[in-house]
């Protein structure tokens, strides 16, 4: 279907209006937002996930409550996205309206595992985000045109605006305890969009060489009126989603958007769409968040501790906690959802973070190296000492031991030949020195050592 096709409905009735907020029938969406959250939340909500009904009524009718869930998924997940220690939610009991028309249903909020969290909390930089909220709601009844500039103010949590109210709205639908994390600028957002008959233009200016389909996947995954330019193509072929819906989807870093391919005269036709955005399709971004949330944290303390020589301890400390996160987080899957699992790759890359785990591994893979070759070098640095000091002093204690005038005076005399002699070993053999020189500083590790280092390089290049 092109634009040029839609001057007639399918009934040859006139074309849908694009200005006409009744052409669209769905505009359900999931805002997800990374949150740091000190303590269990309270009533109203609720331990464990939002409960929603698909087939409501027949003998096929599914609710996707945790155990549901967990039945057809790996068991994996059940810790890290459904048990009652990390998932709560709420409903809403009257209209809840942000201040640019968002209708709030329900709140979720879904927090990192306890161990986790006691990573997170063990490093030296406070944690700046541990959880994800999730807001059920629907998009205002504005005009088709109009769609794409109401997601983007929506979705906009950034609090340098000099009105952050949609953050500020956001903020106050969270519990006590729990905050926007500072460096979130836009939620991640899930979005469905179904029309009643023909598909109306999202755009003020006509685009005859894209398809409405592809016009309406490009403006709301970007939340932008702009219209796309001939390059923006291949980018959309590139965040292409297939489903076996009658549904088209893009996935990228920004979100999720389906967009019908079908008309919905009732609001029945599109139901199994909207049940699965609201559960698995969310809860696959949200799984991917996490991972974000779990990587910046890792990130940000192998930065902290290759400011400065690392130790055996952090290092190591890390390296196992990286391996853990790759055996839980990291590796957890939907089990035959397989699209699902598809899902939080395709986040992944969008936003970058296999290429994060990658740099990780290497970095640490440094560390440790450059740890190993520390200690390395004070054990030689040792040995030197006692090669420097030890084999002249046995040496002339033995020789002296033998005299027969053994004494204290010869003794002190000996004490006297054998520090210059060890003097002379230090003098005349650099690589002995240098040995010295970094035992001195691994000892004396900041200003100070650094300051006392110099003064005894200097020494010994004056000797």
């Amino acid at each position: 279907m092109s634009g040029t096709e839609t001057a007639e409905a399918p009934d040859g009735g006139a074309a849908p209006d694009r200005d006409d907020p009744n052409t669209l029938v769905r505009r359900d969406a999931v805002l997800i937002v990374a949150v740091l959250l000190d303590r269990t939340p309270a009533e109203p909500f609720r331990p464990g996930p939002l409960e929603r009904v698909w087939r409501a009524g027949r003998h096929d009718e599914v609710v996707s409550h945790a155990e549901r869930r967990a039945a057809y998924t790996d068991a994996g997940l059940t810790p890290l996205l459904w048990s009652p220690e990390v998932r709560w939610h709420r409903e809403t009991t009257g209209p809840v309206v942000s201040p640019f028309g968002f209708r709030l249903d329900a709140v979720e909020l879904i927090r990192l595992t306890g161990s986790a969290r006691q990573t997170l909390a063990a490093m030296g930089t406070p944690p700046v985000a541990n959880g994800v909220a999730l807001l059920h709601g629907t998009l205002p009844p504005h005009a088709p045109v109009r769609m794409a500039k109401t997601l983007q103010e929506c979705a906009d949590v950034n609090a340098h605006r000099p009105h952050p109210a949609q953050r500020m709205w956001v903020a106050d639908q969270l519990p006590p305890g729990c905050r926007i994390a500072d460096f979130e600028r836009k939620a991640v957002h899930c979005t469905l969009m179904t029309p009643r008959g023909a598909l109306p233009p999202p755009y003020e200016a006509d685009l005859p060489e894209w398809e409405l389909l592809d016009q309406w996947l490009w403006s709301m995954q970007h939340a932008t009126q702009y219209p796309p330019s001939d390059e923006a193509r291949e980018q959309l072929d590139g965040i292409r989603f297939p489903l076996p819906h009658c549904v088209r989807a893009a996935l990228g870093s920004r979100g999720l958007t389906l967009i019908g391919a079908d008309p919905e005269p009732a609001r029945n036709y599109y139901t199994g769409a909207a049940y699965h955005l609201t559960t698995l399709y969310a809860d696959a971004l949200a799984l991917a968040r996490l991972q974000q949330i779990v990587l910046d944290a890792f990130g940000a303390e192998v930065a902290r501790v290759a400011e400065r020589e690392p130790g055996r301890r952090p290092v190591a400390l890390l390296e196992r906690e990286l391996l853990v996160f790759r055996r839980s987080y990291w590796s957890a899957g939907f089990g035959r959802q397989e699209n699902v699992d598809e899902m939080t790759r395709a986040w992944q890359r969008a936003a970058g973070l296999p290429d994060a785990l990658q740099r990780l591994t290497g970095d640490l893979g440094e560390l440790s190296r450059q740890v190993q070759a520390a200690e390395t070098a004070t054990t030689n640095a040792i040995l030197g000492l006692i090669a420097a000091f030890g084999l002249p002093l046995t040496a002339g204690l033995a020789v002296w031991a033998g005299l027969p005038s053994a004494g204290t005076t010869s003794l002190w005399r000996f004490l006297g030949v054998i520090a210059v002699a060890t003097a002379a070993l230090v003098v005349f053999f650099p690589g002995l020195r240098r040995l010295l020189v970094d035992l001195f500083r691994r000892r004396r590790p900041g200003t100070a050592a650094r300051a006392d280092g110099r003064r005894w390089r200097r020494w010994l290049r004056r000797s």
